[in-house]
């Protein structure tokens, strides 16, 4: 994360299909102080729609994205391949970690085959440091 980056407050995409954990990170990365915007997709088809939607506003990309793996339709690695593809532009700065309830050591080998994966965490956000991790150095 640059100087500019840090003297701006983040937004953060969630990309999870789970309501309940949802609600419950949301919950927790709002009382965050760094954080204004939260967004929320519910699959990795609608989180990739909602960043094409924004590849023109650099504004509003995001700074920060916690990315489910186990999700129907399309999991999280099929997003991150799907991802790739998008404008450079618009994967210039966003900080990407898998948060996962998955102890499958798959999961984490996986992960480790994308070289901009900043961590692999594990549900719920609660179990981190969330300040640490919002404002970690790219």
């Amino acid at each position: 994360m640059n100087q500019e980056q840090s003297n701006k407050a983040l937004s953060v995409l969630l990309i999870d299909d789970s309501d309940v954990d949802n609600f419950i990170n949301k919950a927790i990365i709002s009382k965050e102080k760094c954080v204004d915007s939260i967004i929320i997709k519910s699959s990795g088809m609608d989180a990739l729609a909602y960043l094409n939607s924004v590849a023109d506003n650099p504004d509003t990309h995001p700074d920060v994205i916690f990315l489910d793996i186990r999700m129907p339709r399309m999991n999280g690695f099929e997003f991150l391949d799907e991802y790739i593809k998008l404008p450079e532009e618009l994967k210039k700065h966003p900080q990407i970690f898998i948060l996962s309830s998955s102890l499958d050591p798959v999961d984490s080998e996986n992960a480790e085959k994308y070289d901009f994966i900043k961590g692999h965490l594990s549900k719920p956000l609660a179990h981190h440091n969330l300040t640490e991790l919002l404002l970690k150095e790219a």
